[in-house]
């Protein structure tokens, strides 16, 4: 028998009752309707945090044949590799389990650091971010080392600056498997890389974010005026 189609999917979630079961609002974020089929994407509802900037996608890829949770925060977009399944019933049963921990992960105001992780390079001792200049006009400290984002592939984002209005950031990662440090950047919505800010594993743990700190006070200003042209 040959796997479903991307309508016969979503065919079949009309009257799915553990998807009519999920609890309409949890810290903050609400339960919206998805809205349908675009492409190879079934969006089948989310969760919606709009004074936070955030949202929890719950989707279907038609690419993989697989249930897909997809977060954004701020203007990161990524999936949630941790619950993939292709098994429907399995996808919402941990969903259910896990979604109160999935969104916890995605509000920017609760305490998180970096923690053993970050212990080499001493991220929980690293005070400098604070007497950073004042953004530019239309930028938000939006990602602290305070309250940092674990994101994709290893890498856990622990500075973002965003202009949600002109769509306009850069945000600077740690990545745990190479043991550095880099920045990457949106303008108007469309990524852009730079390496003025990259701090290499070759440079000694205990002077990685000594170095960042020079790039920051350096650059980071006149990047953020780049980016609003």
């Amino acid at each position: 028998m040959g796997q479903a189609s991307i309508t016969e999917i979503a065919e079949s979630l009309q009257d799915y009752e553990p998807l009519k079961e999920l609890p309409k609002e949890i810290g903050g974020f609400k339960l919206e309707q998805g809205s349908g089929i675009q492409g190879q994407i079934l969006n089948i509802a989310a969760y919606v945090n709009e004074a936070a900037h955030c949202r929890l996608d719950i989707t279907y890829t038609s690419e993989t044949f697989d249930y897909v949770p997809v977060k954004t925060v701020g203007l990161h977009t990524f999936r949630d590799e941790r619950y993939f399944s292709r098994e429907r019933d399995k996808f919402f049963q941990e969903l259910r389990e896990h979604l109160p921990a999935m969104l916890a992960e995605m509000d920017m105001s609760r305490m998180r650091s970096l923690g053993y992780e970050g212990a080499g390079i001493g991220m929980d001792g690293w005070n400098a971010w604070r007497d950073l200049p004042q953004p530019v006009d239309g930028f938000e400290l939006f990602i602290t080392p305070e309250h940092l984002l674990p994101y994709i592939n290893g890498s856990f984002i622990f500075l973002d600056y965003t202009d949600f209005a002109g769509g306009n950031q850069i945000y600077f990662s740690y990545n745990i498997f190479r043991n550095e440090i880099f920045a990457e950047m949106k303008q108007h919505g469309l990524p852009l890389t730079t390496n003025v800010f990259d701090v290499p594993a070759v440079v000694p743990d205990d002077k990685k974010l000594e170095l960042l700190t020079e790039h920051l006070q350096k650059h980071l200003l006149e990047t953020m005026e780049f980016l609003k042209k």
